[in-house]
């Protein structure tokens, strides 16, 4: 019988470091609102640290979809860009967790392509609350999840830290 010991150099990765930090989400979108089927709604966040616990930053998500007729297809489209503010406070250890704020501007279209043509923008001022979390596997690289409406309800993906 052949027993191993060792001791793990694995140490979980400060989760927010506070001022300085700049973390960026990548990921993808469940849950949305726009018609139509397809497409995978898309987000981009970045956040830099201020102090201790806020830290400020941009927002970015993109959603297209399309809905098919016998007599033409509907396009759908919404692109949201934003800033966004964030409080970090650990409610369960080493597990980033955050809340915060986004007030963007929000541009959706929607374009018929059949007989008569047509197309139409809207867009308007959006502000949107949000809840997550992220966990790093390393110093630079984690997973996090966001709940609120961005460009969807709930918000997977990576992040990176710089």
């Amino acid at each position: 019988m052949v027993v191993l010991f060792g001791v793990s150099s694995f140490a979980v990765a400060q989760q927010y470091p506070g001022k300085g930090t700049i973390d960026i989400n990548g990921g993808i979108g469940l849950g949305h609102n726009l018609s139509g089927s397809g497409g995978m709604p898309i987000n981009l966040a970045v956040d830099y640290g201020i102090n201790e616990e806020v830290s400020v930053g941009g927002y970015l998500g993109y959603l297209s979809s399309n809905e098919t007729f016998g007599a033409g297809e509907w396009k759908y489209s919404n692109l949201i860009v934003g800033g966004r503010a964030t409080y970090h406070k650990e409610f369960v250890e080493d597990i980033d967790t955050y809340g915060g704020i986004i007030l963007g501007y929000n541009v959706a279209s929607a374009e018929w392509n059949g007989p008569g043509n047509n197309k139409a923008t809207a867009g308007g001022i959006v502000y949107q609350g949000f809840v997550g979390a992220r966990y790093h596997f390393t110093e630079s690289l984690g997973a996090y999840g966001e709940l609120g409406f961005g460009i969807a309800v709930l918000q997977l993906g990576l992040t990176f830290r710089l």
